[in-house]
């Protein structure tokens, strides 16, 4: 999640050890993302975000650092930044989740989107992407959020094969407009978060972009769920995007949610 236009990543290693799956990924993601929103409200912004975040996890300031580099000196806002999950796109075996939804600074009337990666770990979730994008007005949340299912059909090992031929095709496109390619790949109600734009769905407001250079990517262990953000040219410093890949079944790989940092 967050304001700021943050973003924090881990390298794509897998967890030394499998992590059984959870019943309900969506409802397990929600509650992470409320107990880290919890927190940095009752312990302090900051101390919440070093608390939660995976040990190899980078943040943007705005460029990639990590973690303890990236928050060293720095104070506790006076007012936390408010934040709830809205939608919730989790992988079948509750591995890896993405959370996304309003927030809201209290006296500043700041608003905007934030976007959470969750990876479960040994120890529980931890976070491994975080970032936000402030928006022309409130955001609006239901009472519970809304759940981007994938399908859960296949092999681990079909799946991932598939996402390979994705990854590669996408990365071919690297320098020139990939907005196309997304498209071509896009999920019919595919959302798309820019800085100072609404959350909108559909992929005819995929954004025009220029991806450069790999920054990260992962997956869930079972491979129902990836991500990755690249470096997006021509742009502001740390300018980058976000990707968020769920399997479909028949349909094969579906864009879920694109996100720009930096592109405005």
């Amino acid at each position: 999640m967050f304001v700021l236009a943050i973003l924090a990543t881990a390298a794509t290693t897998p967890t030394t050890k499998p992590v059984a799956p959870v019943t309900a990924p969506h409802i397990a993601i929600a509650a992470a993302e409320r107990a880290f929103a919890r927190r940095a409200q009752t312990e302090g912004q900051w101390k919440a975000f070093r608390q939660t975040a995976a040990p190899d996890a980078i943040m943007f300031v705005p460029d990639a650092k990590p973690v303890a580099k990236a928050l060293e000196g720095a104070t506790e806002p006076p007012v936390p930044v408010m934040w709830w999950p809205a939608t919730i796109a989790p992988s079948c075996d509750g591995t890896l989740g993405l959370s996304t939804g309003p927030w809201v600074r209290a006296g500043s009337g700041g608003h905007g989107t934030y976007t959470t990666i969750w990876k479960r770990t040994a120890t529980g979730y931890r976070w491994v992407l975080d970032h936000g994008r402030p928006t022309p007005k409130l955001v609006a949340a239901g009472n519970a959020p809304t759940v981007i299912a994938p399908d859960c059909s296949g092999t681990a090992g079909g799946r991932e094969a598939e996402y390979d031929k994705l990854a590669a095709g996408m990365a071919a496109r690297a320098g020139i407009d990939g907005a196309a390619a997304f498209a071509a790949n896009a999920a019919s109600d595919v959302l798309v978060q820019n800085e100072e734009a609404m959350p909108v769905r559909g992929s005819a407001a995929l954004p025009k972009t220029t991806f450069g250079a790999a920054i990260a990517s992962g997956h869930s262990d079972d491979w129902t769920l990836a991500w990755a953000s690249r470096a997006l040219l021509g742009a502001k410093e740390g300018a980058h995007d976000l990707r968020v890949w769920q399997w479909r079944g028949t349909a094969g790989w579906k864009l879920v949610a694109y996100e720009t940092i930096g592109l405005q």
